[in-house]
């Protein structure tokens, strides 16, 4: 079920960027923050921006974030304000803390006082770059905790033409296509998708495939796709 209400507390670059994109998503989003000046940047673009620091109980309380179906403690600095911010949500009954750590006894910390995940935005992005440019021929990819990746990548030349089923997937790299997308005449970036194409859909020069799969099949598809692009 997607998310109806959240709350992020901290609003630098990275917690402005969560709290503006939860609203595009169509989250009712409440975005708070010490510094007036960042809040008074996001507040056209979320349900509500305030000023205040959650260290104080009364402040947390009046905020109305533990009304949220999910709070990000996402303070880039300041690790006592992050710790004491998750006890005090846990107190008044936040019903999901996602926090923002800085190290793994952070993390820990975080976790023993009801944080259901924690997570390090650099320490993340970090993998995500590393996976890029181990494997630039992929256009997108997402791990999931299944042990299973789904993996975008832009039709190779001896893959134009062919039809799904002729490309065998499947029986050759234990990866299913789940969508196709095809870019539309004249437009760079935006792209109508095959969702669950038939084994008789051709792919064609320029579509971008969704693939998915076990990680060690990715791992050998990543070759493939280097081979037939000339790496």
């Amino acid at each position: 079920m997607p998310l109806k209400s959240a709350a992020v507390v901290g609003l630098g670059l990275f917690g402005r960027s969560l709290a503006k994109r939860l609203a595009e998503l169509g989250a009712e989003v409440i975005a708070v923050d010490k510094d007036e000046a960042v809040v008074e940047e996001i507040k056209d673009f979320v349900a509500s921006a305030i000023t205040a620091d959650l260290t104080n109980e009364k402040a947390l309380i009046d905020s109305g974030v533990c009304d949220a179906d999910c709070v990000v403690v996402a303070i880039g600095e300041g690790i006592e304000s992050s710790v004491l911010i998750t006890a005090l949500l846990q107190k008044h009954g936040a019903k999901k803390i996602i926090a923002r750590s800085h190290s793994e006894l952070h993390a820990r910390v975080l976790t023993a006082l009801g944080a259901k995940r924690t997570f390090d935005p650099e320490e993340e992005m970090g993998k995500v770059l590393a996976e890029e440019l181990y494997a630039p021929d992929f256009v997108g990819r997402i791990r999931l905790s299944t042990g299973q990746e789904v993996i975008e990548f832009e039709v190779p030349k001896p893959f134009v033409g062919k039809t799904v089923q002729e490309l065998q997937l499947r029986e050759k790299y234990h990866l299913n296509i789940i969508a196709i997308k095809r870019r539309k005449p004249g437009e760079e970036d935006e792209f109508e998708v095959n969702q669950l194409p038939r084994p008789g859909d051709v792919v064609l020069s320029g579509d971008v495939v969704v693939a998915i799969g076990p990680q060690d099949a990715a791992r050998r598809f990543e070759a493939v796709l280097a081979e037939s692009h000339g790496g």
